[in-house]
């Protein structure tokens, strides 16, 4: 594409089939047409400034952009042989996903195999999942040496779910799930969760308000929630926090023991593994 290196993230799961995240910009406008990508891939692209100058040619044929604006998306079938020509600066995030990776998650929710994603070539608009997906991935292409792989994953992941669905008409069949708790059992245990954010409650008094054995309800609890009750816990302090972070006038310390985390250095631990950076950057990230 004519562009200096970009950074790029790849996922490592074996599932994720070759997805990466990259970063693509350039602050001066290209000398001519860019020599075509072709590939069986799509790129989801998020705009992270205005480009409305620029051609782009499809299989030769020439396509005028449409809502090239900031904070838009556009899905980029490389199948088409595109091509640009630039004759301003521009900067992306975009996830590269290979229609083999679009395949597979299409097979893991049991529904039919997608071939192609809905989309007019050369249109960006308003995605807000897309849009926020992407942008939590910023703080590790900027520091792609710390980026949690994890996270990456999970991410990559969840967009090309979401983008299988909205734009695939991905419709999974629900799962049947053996030995789950009751609604109402759920219910009580996640409330008791709520209740007690820093851990002072027992898994014998947990499985006591659903009436089961302890055997039997941590084996149900992990059936309906996919985690221990004290991974759902953590989860729930994370998004707890996050939702603290956004005040920036609440010192971190005192913050952690709010949300239930032993200390400071707890909280930071735990808020890394789960979301791929700080609370500090969360909170330089989200400030307003």
């Amino acid at each position: 594409m004519d562009l200096p290196q970009a950074p790029i993230l790849a996922t490592c799961s074996a599932g994720l089939s070759g997805m990466a995240f990259l970063e693509l910009g350039s602050g001066d406008a290209a000398a001519g047409v860019a020599a075509p990508v072709r590939d069986d891939a799509f790129l989801i692209a998020l705009q992270l400034r205005p480009c409305t100058d620029f051609d782009l040619y499809a299989d030769g044929r020439l396509v005028r952009p449409r809502g090239f604006d900031t904070g838009n998306v556009a899905i980029f079938d490389l199948r088409e042989n595109l091509a640009t020509e630039r004759r301003e600066a521009f900067h992306a995030i975009d996830l590269y996903l290979p229609q083999a990776a679009l395949a597979a998650v299409a097979e893991d929710a049991g529904t039919v195999r997608i071939d192609d994603l809905r989309h007019d070539t050369g249109a960006a608009f308003r995605d807000p999942v897309a849009h926020a997906l992407l942008s939590s991935i910023r703080p590790a292409l900027a520091m792609p040496a710390q980026a949690n792989q994890l996270f990456l994953d999970h991410v990559a992941l969840a967009l090309t779910s979401h983008v299988a669905h909205t734009y695939g008409g991905m419709r999974p069949r629900p799962a049947v799930q053996a030995g789950a708790l009751a609604a109402w059992q759920l219910r009580r245990a996640q409330d008791l969760l709520r209740a007690n954010l820093a851990g002072r409650v027992t898994l014998a008094e947990l499985a006591g308000v659903c009436e089961l054995s302890i055997r039997h309800f941590t084996r149900a609890f992990r059936a309906s929630t996919g985690t221990s009750p004290h991974g759902w816990l953590m989860r729930l302090r994370v998004e707890r926090a996050r939702d603290l972070l956004v005040d920036r006038h609440v010192p971190l310390g005192e913050l952690a023991l709010a949300c239930g985390f032993a200390d400071q250095s707890h909280f930071t631990r735990v808020f890394h593994q789960h979301l791929g950076m700080s609370p500090g950057a969360y909170r330089r990230l989200h400030r307003t």
